[in-house]
Order: structure tokens, then sequence, then C-alpha cells
């Protein structure tokens, strides 16, 4: 029993991993294309690969602890939650 619980939540953490990371460099993305739209629209002197470097690493921390709460607390919590209620 604990040892397929055991398994089944290797599994499972490999899974939300990938996840995890697919979803990040996705909204980081759009992110990057929000910021880049931003530099062109106002005209922004300058290097622009400094400037959306210096605004998307507050970006990025923010998306990443709002992943790690929903990709890996909430379905590890429910599955907790579902095998504490069937046992």
């Amino acid at each position: 029993m604990i040892l397929g619980l055991g398994r089944m939540l290797l599994v499972m953490l490999v899974l939300l991993t990938v996840v995890y990371v697919s979803l990040f460099l996705y909204l980081r993305a759009g992110a990057r294309i929000r910021l880049e739209e931003q530099w062109v629209m106002e005209g922004r002197p300058g290097d622009r690969e400094d400037w959306i470097d210096q605004r998307i690493a507050p970006v990025a921390r923010r998306i990443r602890t709002w992943l790690v709460f929903l990709v890996y607390v909430l379905p590890i919590a429910g599955l907790s939650i579902y095998t504490y209620i069937t046992n």
C-alpha cells in the first residue's frame, strides 16, 4: 500500500515538474512579448534587452510563486485528502 502510494507520488512529481516547466516558459514568454510591445510603444531609447531583463525578473518571481502553489501544492494536497478520506 505505502510502496504503491510512494511510486504514484514519484510519477506525479515528475509529471508535475514537466507541467511546471512548460507553464513557466509559456507564461514568461508571454510576459516578455508584452514588455517588448510596451518598449516599442513608448519609444524608449537604449538597450531593449537590458530594459526587458530588468522588468521580467519580478514578473518571473510572481509566476514561479503562483505556479508552485497551483502545480505542486494543490494536486498533492488533493491526493492527500483523497487518500485520507478513502482510508
